[in-house]
């Protein structure tokens, strides 16, 4: 689907602007296909087609959902009364098979894992029993973003127990931290010859204050300090993927504090921006870069993918999109680019059965 015009004059007015950095704007679309491939028109803008015909440079695909939300009635509806239990696993059953089929996949954990004893809680400040990281990790999700305004919910020992309980799991999170040390070193993934980076970074965390002698426990948005992370990334890494929560919660579009930000850092260095926190699904945008020496790579940003899963109920907060993207390294010009990047929708189906609420992701779109 192509974007309307008023986005795509407001692309064009920015290109005017970034183009004296060295960064041209593509064709900025959200496919809104299925898994079946692309529009004619990003068909004929090149769009994931590879720079080279030949089949011997080394790619690496990538999957990226939104948030991964914990309401109350989610929380209860993994628990058995007979063994006192929880099991999260249906939650994403019926889409396992798409996010195991990644050589790499992420989501953002929207709520901490500060244990029973602190009590199970859904919104404002959410608490849930470490099974959905088993189930996370049973649905063949590797990577785990914890940066975001929940990540405080139980404060300090919440976000270091987290931590811990993902790690246990298998699990890599990036974006809170259990030291200085660990703060200013880039989680790192390396497939098929081709090393990531990645990076995460929130707006906040709803008015609760990180600990004063603890200011590396949870990444926060800072563009001066994000330029800079992503600049010694790059220094260990072929590409570099920065999760972003930021943005209009509801929003659909945008904002232009959004695109300023995401191409700050497309300009700076990132070759991927992923971001969550709207709740809801705003479309993405390709921009091909022009490095020093005149070599042109392609970018994507991806400025909200919605609720993965959520028990929320207000309009377009039961959709969302598992985001598919392909990384190709030119061992030659030891340059990688983007060259696919596919949105599957996804919707959350909520029912009642045996008296308790259910909740699944389901592929495709709602029917309304």
């Amino acid at each position: 689907m192509l974007m309307r015009n008023p986005v795509k004059i407001a692309a064009v007015v920015v290109s005017a602007l970034l183009m004296i950095a060295g960064l041209k704007f593509g064709v900025s679309w959200r496919d809104a296909a299925t898994t079946a491939g692309y529009s004619d028109a990003a068909r004929a803008a090149g769009i994931g087609e590879s720079h080279k015909n030949g089949a011997e440079n080394p790619t690496l695909s990538l999957i990226a959902v939104g948030d991964v939300m914990m309401h109350i009635g989610q929380i209860w509806s993994g628990y058995d009364a007979k063994t006192g239990r929880f099991d999260y696993s249906e939650f994403f059953n019926e889409v396992k098979h798409v996010i195991s089929s990644a050589d790499l996949s992420m989501a953002n954990l929207e709520t901490t894992l500060a244990g029973a004893a602190r009590k199970f809680t859904g919104y404002p400040r959410f608490n849930s029993p470490d099974e959905i990281a088993d189930a996370l990790k049973d649905a063949g999700f590797d990577v785990i973003m914890t940066a975001n305004n929940h990540s405080l919910d139980r404060g300090e020992e919440g976000a270091l127990r987290t931590l811990r309980v993902l790690e246990e799991k298998g699990l890599t999170p990036v974006g809170t931290n259990k030291s200085q040390e660990d703060r200013e070193k880039p989680v790192l993934k390396e497939v098929n010859g081709v090393r990531i980076a990645f990076l995460a970074y929130t707006y906040g965390t709803n008015g609760i204050p990180l600990p004063k002698d603890k200011p590396y426990l949870v990444n926060l948005i800072n563009p001066e300090i994000m330029l800079e992370d992503i600049r010694s990334a790059r220094n260990e890494a072929d590409a570099v993927v920065v999760y972003l929560h930021f943005g209009q919660e509801y929003h659909r579009q945008p904002s232009t504090e959004q695109r300023k930000l995401a191409h700050q850092l497309i300009i700076g260095g990132a070759d991927l921006i992923v971001a969550s926190h709207p709740h809801v699904v705003q479309p993405g945008e390709w921009v091909e870069v022009e490095d020093a020496w005149g070599r042109t790579s392609k970018k994507y940003i991806a400025y909200s993918l919605g609720n993965f899963i959520s028990a929320q109920s207000f309009p377009h907060t039961d959709e969302g999109v598992i985001l598919k993207v392909t990384l190709e390294k030119d061992p030659e010009e030891n340059l990688v680019s983007v060259v696919r990047a596919e949105e599957i929708p996804t919707w959350v189906h909520r029912y009642r059965e045996e008296g308790r609420m259910k909740y699944v992701v389901r592929l495709g779109k709602k029917n309304k």
